[in-house]
């Protein structure tokens, strides 16, 4: 008897069910699965990394969109999907046919640095490296715990010479044009020197270990004029910063732990640093504060309530600042849709993939047995236009495939409001409710929608199993808010002089700003309007979910007070990036392209708002303790159904694109019967 091929339904077109679905479709996958289809709301791919081409082809993103340059497995991706398509022969005419065309190095950073009453701007780079990020044949495990630690000392030492050299070649956050006093300086290389030989020596006590550098920083600290010179206070900061993490890796036995750095999640990230002596001036930091900031992390979108799991805290700064190949960031050259999530869906298309647009995931059904998932309840949102058998989403502009702000109206037939299809909010008016059955429709089931929808669509399985529960209680999300600006004058005209930045650790709520004019080229302006600057500002937003309100009234009351945030921020703060963007009056409004002669919120709704409070938009939080609540992709409790997404146990356990891309193809493996870590490259894996 010939054993009848698997169909699998991926329900989720975001980073991680794309990624399953590129590992799942790899090679002769026919042989062993009938179908895959991948089932998503709406007209457009990409989850929370989704993007779309609204007036003049300008790039509308749900938030702020940045590669790491240790982002293994995520760029090994891109770099197969661009291989695989080949545009430099099947679409020569495309303006992005590389993947470096697609994301390029951006070592540009700064951080806002508070002292005293005033806001300075912290400015610098990290340096290029020979490597590239994604590179064949790589695995991304090359450093452990005890290199961790040298290479936190070694980066300390570096910053210390940088203070003391103009050219500030080896790290250049900052960079005094003073001599220094080299007795202080040596000081701290002696101590690094003798705690990175108390690490690697087994016969050496722990605690001579951190003595060594506690006796080291204490005379530093008298030498530094702390209170006057924000270079000095910065470099006893980060020297703060590093012991008290050298500390803690020691103390806590994180180098032998086989539990490595989750054996400290449970613990907040400041409580942790603060445990181990670092000094309280420590978690106002630039670079603490624009680490929480960057990854949203405040409970329930309360700035005054940060949280962050320790362990996942040091361990993605480690893999940013010790693992990052190129450059510590790179941008994407257009938006994320275009050259990301398009080039994915068109490969995942040529390899015989299908897709499903409009088609919201309802609810998932258990068997009589609750051992399986038997039947899924999607509403179908449109009907497609006669002659129409599937949906193609991509138009193009100028050469380049994009996903469009609305769907091709000339593709379905009449419908009601389109503008609310990609809103779990919108008000359900479907041409037919639409049941998948096991056996007949599906075998396997790949769950990539986001974790917010989990506990709507997954009632019976919620209600069947305590982990589910308890993942859906514990694991928290949080909304988010962004704008987009575009301006006529250049960045210099606007008294800013370091273009493409990204900075963080500024005044809440839109605490991160990116100089993002490398996107420019891609979209198509009138000369009257034709912008030279465009700023994307992103922050964590204080809205509940879920909600007792009524969903459309709650949306338009949030959107009434990001935009009255954003006024607020622009008129006020802006400034120490842009001053030359704002007079005695607030922001000059008559600077912005295409806002005529609107001012204030009026000028704002002719730019690009994101109110990012949907179960599909809201972004995963690390908080102290969840991390055993994750469910790992393998580990549903049910025979045909894989998990994927941020919110699982993948190993990275943080809201971001490589914890996705790490999770779908854990997924995939599963569904193949791999090894979990099959083809995953990662220091966060064994």
């Amino acid at each position: 008897m010939i054993r009848r091929r698997g169909r699998i339904a991926i329900l989720g077109g975001g980073m991680a069910g794309l990624s399953a679905a590129w590992r799942l479709s790899d090679g002769q996958w026919q042989d062993r699965f009938e179908s895959i289809t991948v089932y998503q709301r709406g007209w457009r791919l990409g989850g929370k990394g989704a993007s779309s081409r609204g007036e003049h082809n300008r790039i509308e993103e749900h938030g702020l969109h940045i590669w790491l340059g240790s982002y293994e497995n995520a760029f090994a991706l891109l770099r197969e999907c661009y291989a695989e398509l080949d545009r430099e022969n099947t679409d020569p005419g495309c303006p992005v046919r590389t993947w470096d065309q697609a994301l390029i190095p951006a070592e540009e950073l700064g951080m806002a640095d508070r002292f005293g009453d005033d806001w300075l701007i912290w400015s610098g780079k990290f340096s290029r490296t020979p490597e590239l990020p994604g590179e064949p044949g790589a695995t991304g495990r090359e450093l452990t715990v005890l290199d961790f630690a040298a290479r936190a000392l070694r980066l300390l030492m570096d910053f210390a010479e940088s203070l003391s050299a103009a050219s500030g070649k080896d790290l250049t956050l900052s960079v005094s044009p003073e001599p220094e006093s080299a007795d202080w300086i040596a000081a701290v290389r002696r101590a690094a020197l003798a705690t990175l030989a108390a690490l690697i020596e087994p016969r050496t006590a722990e605690g001579s270990a951190a003595g060594f550098l506690t006796e080291a920083l204490d005379a530093v600290r008298e030498a530094l004029d702390y209170e006057r010179r924000p270079e000095h206070k910065r470099m006893w900061l980060l020297m703060s910063l590093l012991a008290a993490t050298t500390r803690g890796l020691i103390a806590d036995q994180l180098i032998t732990d086989p539990a490595g750095f989750r054996a400290i999640n449970d613990e907040e990230y400041s409580a942790w640093l603060l445990r181990h002596g670092a000094d309280p001036d420590v978690l106002d930091f630039p670079l603490i504060r624009g680490m929480y900031d960057m990854v949203f992390g405040y409970e329930e979108g309360d700035f005054t309530r940060p949280t962050f799991a320790a362990g996942v805290a040091v361990l993605l700064t480690g893999i940013a600042l010790f693992q990052y190949k190129g450059a510590f960031f790179w941008k994407m050259t257009a938006g994320m849709g275009d050259v990301i999530i398009a080039p994915i869906y068109q490969a995942l298309r040529r390899r015989g993939v299908r897709f499903e647009f409009f088609h919201r995931l309802d609810a998932l059904h258990l068997d009589a047995h609750r051992h399986r998932i038997d039947a899924i309840t999607l509403g179908r949102q449109v009907e497609l236009a006669d002659g129409l058998d599937t949906y193609e989403p991509l138009i193009l502009a100028d050469g380049l495939p994009v996903f469009p702000a609305l769907p091709s109206y000339e593709k379905l037939k009449a419908t009601t409001d389109l503008a609310d299809l990609e809103s779990h909010f919108g008000e359900r008016v479907d041409v037919e409710t639409r049941i998948l059955r096991r056996g007949a429709d599906f075998d396997h089931v790949v769950l990539a929608t986001s974790l917010g929808m989990v506990e709507l669509v997954a009632g019976e399985l919620i209600a069947d199993r305590p982990e589910w529960h308890e993942m859906t209680t514990n694991v928290r999300t949080v909304a988010t808010q962004s704008f987009q600006l575009w301006l006529r004058p250049t960045e210099a005209a606007l008294g800013w002089h370091r273009p493409g930045v990204t900075t963080s650790g500024y005044v809440s709520p839109f605490d991160t700003w990116a100089s993002m004019g490398q996107t420019l080229w891609a979209e198509q302006w009138p000369p009257s309007e034709e912008p030279q600057t465009v700023a994307y500002f992103c922050g964590a937003l204080d809205a509940h979910w879920p909600t007792t309100d009524d969903p459309a009234a709650y949306v338009t009351t949030h959107r009434k007070r990001v935009l009255a945030n954003a006024v607020d921020y622009l008129n006020r703060h802006v400034g120490m990036y842009l001053p030359k963007a704002v007079t005695e009056g607030g922001f000059s409004w008559g600077l912005l392209s295409g806002a005529g002669d609107r001012k204030g919120a009026a000028a704002l709704e002719t730019q690009h708002v994101s109110v990012n409070i949907d179960p599909s938009d809201r972004y995963v939080l690390s908080v102290p303790g969840s991390d055993k609540y994750r469910l790992r992709p393998d580990e549903s409790g049910y025979d045909n159904l894989v998990l994927a997404g941020d919110w699982t146990d993948c190993g990275i356990n943080a809201g971001c694109i490589e914890a996705a891309v790490v999770s779908g193809l854990q997924a995939a493996n599963a569904l193949l019967g791999y090894g979990r870590y099959h083809h995953i490259r990662g220091f966060y894996m064994p």
